[in-house]
């Protein structure tokens, strides 16, 4: 089976994860602190904390912010569901906003309808990879509306030159098993106020004191007692370890050559796809903006899920993301949003991944093709 995705995983970080065993320190340690060290380098910022994952840097984001009991965060609908998890889950209100019918990605028209004197934030997506239009939601925003980036899709991204999940109040992004960087599991987050990104540094650990983590830290500072300690906050333990950290700093040396590959595939796509009566391809970046290329999405009306399955017959696994949230009952929203509406009803994701032979691409090409004749 032609898989969606894939992860590119080699000697190099099986080394890298030896050298961290046979030193005998696993936990987060000199390898978690170099990562950080060199994701900020990446992104262009010093305030970068790695995580466990994403869904814990989408909580401790809405915590750090000072997201709470009564606030509103307007969410792209089309999105994870750990976003509204997260704003709940500190008694805020998810409200969530249509899409841009085109590139999945939110309408700064829908932060002007949606927005009241309650919204503290809007969490917004960049789909697939694609930067959405961040001077107009910006504008929509105001001074007062913090944005916060989910940058899952796009650790590799940029806005106008500035690196997505860097442009807003906080970003955060994801190293899963699925997606272009990996760490087996794992995230980030960046916070460019200086206060929030060190109250996130104590939430990410068991709301400990953002200059202390463990009682090698305590002794360092001259206590006699390092094995007492305070806290800060009341939380829990989000950290990474040195093993996923080695692994990730090996995928980061890598990550231009996958997004090389991945365009190429989207190029190949975009050349061989657009021509089809009945299919329609996705649009390229906004002007000056560049994409990781996570997903390559057609829609296709009326005929998606007949498309999937005679797909997958064919050895070729496909998907859609994200599925809208507006529609999960567990949620009870009330909101009519029909551009995601129509969207769940005729976009599909096809393969794209830097693992993905010519071969494998021209097959995906030809079975289409094929379909729609």
């Amino acid at each position: 089976m032609i898989q969606v995705f894939s992860n590119t995983l080699g000697e190099e970080e099986i080394q890298a994860a030896r050298n961290v065993i046979n030193s005998r320190w696993l936990g987060m340690g000199q390898e978690c602190k170099a990562f950080e060290k060199e994701l900020g380098n990446y992104f262009g910022t010093e305030r970068v904390l790695l995580t466990n994952c994403c869904t814990s840097a989408i909580f401790i984001a809405i915590r750090a912010l000072g997201i709470g009991k009564g606030d509103e965060v307007i969410v792209t609908t089309c999105n994870f569901n750990a976003i509204p998890s997260a704003i709940l889950s500190v008694g805020a209100k998810p409200v969530f906003a249509d899409v841009d019918p085109k590139t999945c990605n939110i309408l700064p028209s829908e932060i002007d309808r949606l927005k009241t004197r309650k919204t503290k934030a809007v969490f917004i997506l960049h789909y697939g990879g694609h930067p959405a239009p961040f001077d107009e939601i910006k504008v929509a925003c105001g001074k007062k509306i913090k944005i916060i980036e989910d940058s899952a899709n796009s650790v590799s991204s940029k806005y106008k030159g500035t690196h997505c999940g860097n442009l807003g109040a906080a970003g955060v992004f994801s190293f899963d098993a699925m997606k272009i960087l990996v760490m087996g599991d794992g995230g980030a987050l960046i916070i460019n106020d200086e206060a929030a990104f060190n109250l996130a540094k104590s939430l990410r650990y068991l709301g400990f004191p953002s200059t202390t983590t463990s009682g090698t830290d305590s002794l360092k500072q001259g206590n006699l007692r390092w094995w007492e300690f305070e806290l800060s906050n009341v939380s829990g333990r989000f950290i990474s370890n040195d093993i996923l950290a080695s692994m990730g700093r090996v995928q980061l040396r890598k990550l231009p050559q996958f997004i090389e590959r991945r365009k190429q595939v989207w190029d190949y796509y975009q050349k061989n796809l657009s021509n089809i009566p009945g299919a329609i391809t996705p649009p390229e970046p906004l002007p000056g903006c560049t994409s990781t290329y996570y997903l390559y999405w057609l829609k296709v009306p009326k005929k998606r899920d007949q498309l999937a399955n005679y797909l997958k017959d064919k050895g070729i696994y496909t998907t859609f993301r994200y599925y809208p949230l507006h529609l999960v009952k567990y949620l009870k929203s009330k909101a009519h949003l029909k551009n995601a509406e129509e969207i769940n009803e005729t976009m599909l994701n096809i393969p794209l991944h830097q693992n993905l032979s010519d071969a494998d691409a021209e097959k995906t090409v030809s079975e289409i093709r094929q379909f729609f004749k």
